[in-house]
């Protein structure tokens, strides 16, 4: 079904009368991260098809062998730099910005050098190469060296992003900053009614970060190696305010709700298939066979077992092993001896395990593709957040009504157990997911259409400037307009001293 939905989109858009003649489109998405690439899959292949020359450069190749007019890079030996991290040794100790302030600026400067230092695409991008781009597509998250190439081939930039913007981007592209606003993941302690003086530690941390930690860490580094491989090239940062649009996969009915510019183009769901496959037979046996229904439990793909402590290990295996209820744990570890109502395996095919009508409850780490599946798919949740934008996003889901949230760091076999039996057998979870879907479905037109609109739009009219808001060329102090509230404010002190002075004279004559 899902095919269908890319066929037909490319159909509509090759009988629109104002489709975007052929082009030929760069695009770089640079973190390794499942998550980061899935998400865009469909808009490649869905631009190769209505007839779009594209270049990919990835580290999770497509492998549909049927496409024209696509070529790809394979990065995926990037992936090994972002594995070392043990996310769950993190937790707790580290908000995400101390984490990419320790952990991301030697990953992030070897992800771009190593973009840039690829021979298949070295022959692009060489001087005398012949190539010539009309668009250049590019995540903009963690590699800002790669806008680059935008000014390489003359060509208008796209900004990707997988998840919910870092304060970093939204300073960068215009939005306000909201540093304990819900929606600001990159903080620990955000949220509503956030205490007076945390909202100055977070005000406080999210200046510093950006006007500080984020040039030391990702804009001069970035900037070198963009000037290593390329002549003349501006400043990075002048290329990112330039950016015609920013995709975003985030919607607005599972996250946090914030004013945004023009040129900030929201979608979500595009790697959810309908095709369905068939489960290997042992598992649909296993499945089929649960009376009672059955619960499906998987941490992702950036948490491996060897990150969890042995205690954490026995938590898991004692709460789910003496459930009434059948278990199908995504681990890649086995146990000397597992009990009946378990299924274990290093993979499995999860959204094929979603759709399952026996499923009762998706046991999952708060990822932004699994919480678009399980909104699919109608299952409730538990949430054990791990990374990044995880906890924001569980407690979103939990703000709905439709998932019940797990501290990994306070975990006991009894707050688990309490979790999902809540969730199994109260039924508003369920009913609240159900009108979940039904609200995320309810768009004026598909979201791949939407995309791939905009992205031909950017192409007809040679970018999009009169979407770029004049907020990113003003300094941060008059964007929020510090200077005239420190001016008022120390202007009302010397008023408020000269009149306690003068009241104090008369009272004295």
């Amino acid at each position: 079904m899902k095919s269908l939905i890319v066929t037909i989109v490319a159909c509509l858009l090759i009988l629109n009368v104002e489709l975007t003649s052929s082009a030929k489109i760069l695009v770089i998405i640079s973190v390794p991260s499942y998550s980061h690439q899935i998400a865009y899959q469909s808009i490649w292949k869905s631009l190769s098809l209505i007839g779009h020359h594209v270049t990919l450069i990835t580290t999770d190749p497509i492998p549909e062998k049927n496409l024209t007019n696509f070529r790809q890079i394979d990065l995926g030996f990037n992936y090994k730099h972002i594995r070392s991290i043990n996310f769950l040794e993190l937790k707790g100790k580290y908000s995400w910005q101390e984490t990419v302030k320790m952990y991301f600026r030697e990953i992030s400067s070897t992800l771009a050098e190593n973009i840039f230092d690829h021979p298949d695409f070295k022959k692009i991008y060489a001087p005398n190469s012949g190539e010539k781009f009309d668009l250049v597509i590019t995540e903009a998250i963690i590699t800002p060296s790669i806008y680059a190439f935008a000014h390489r081939f003359k060509a208008p930039l796209i900004g990707t992003y997988s998840l919910g913007f870092l304060q970093m981007s939204h300073f960068a592209f215009g939005n306000p900053l909201l540093p304990s606003h819900p929606s600001t993941w990159d903080i620990d302690a955000t949220g509503l009614n956030v205490p007076f003086w945390k909202r100055v530690q977070n005000y406080v941390s999210t200046f510093w970060h950006i006007h500080v930690d984020c040039d030391n860490i990702f804009y001069k580094p970035q900037q070198e190696i963009a000037e290593k491989y390329l002549k003349n090239i501006p400043s990075i940062k002048e290329l990112e305010k330039n950016i015609s649009i920013i995709l975003v996969n985030q919607q607005e009915e599972i996250s946090y709700s914030r004013p945004n510019v023009p040129n900030i183009i929201h979608f979500g769901g595009l790697h959810i298939r309908n095709n369905l496959k068939p489960l290997p037979k042992e598992l649909q046996e296993f499945v089929d066979n649960a009376s009672n229904g059955f619960i499906y439990v998987s941490l992702g793909t950036n948490v491996h077992p060897e990150m969890f402590p042995e205690s954490l290990k026995n938590i898991f295996f004692n709460t789910l092993s003496n459930l009434p209820i059948k278990v199908v744990w995504k681990f890649t570890e086995s146990f000397p001896k597992l009990p009946d109502n378990i299924y274990i395996s290093k993979w499995f095919p999860q959204q094929e395990i979603l759709a399952h009508p026996n499923l009762k409850l998706f046991i999952y780490q708060g990822g932004l593709q699994s919480t678009e599946e399980a909104v699919y798919s109608g299952i409730p949740l538990v949430g054990i957040p791990i990374l990044a934008d995880q906890d924001m996003q569980v407690n979103k889901m939990v703000s709905l009504g439709v998932c019940k949230k797990v501290d990994i760091l306070e975990i006991t076999r009894e707050v688990l157990n309490e979790a999902i039996i809540e969730v199994l057998n109260n039924k508003s979870y369920k009913e609240n997911m159900m009108n979940l879907k039904e609200l995320i479905e309810d768009k004026p037109l598909p979201n791949l259409k939407k995309v791939i609109w905009w992205i031909e739009y950017v192409i007809r009219h040679k970018g999009a400037p009169h979407l770029r808001s004049s907020i990113v060329d003003e300094p941060w102090y008059q964007r929020y307009d510090t200077d005239v509230i420190a001016f008022l404010s120390v202007a009302s002190f010397i008023i408020a001293l000269l009149s306690l002075y003068i009241v104090y004279k008369i009272l004295i004559r």
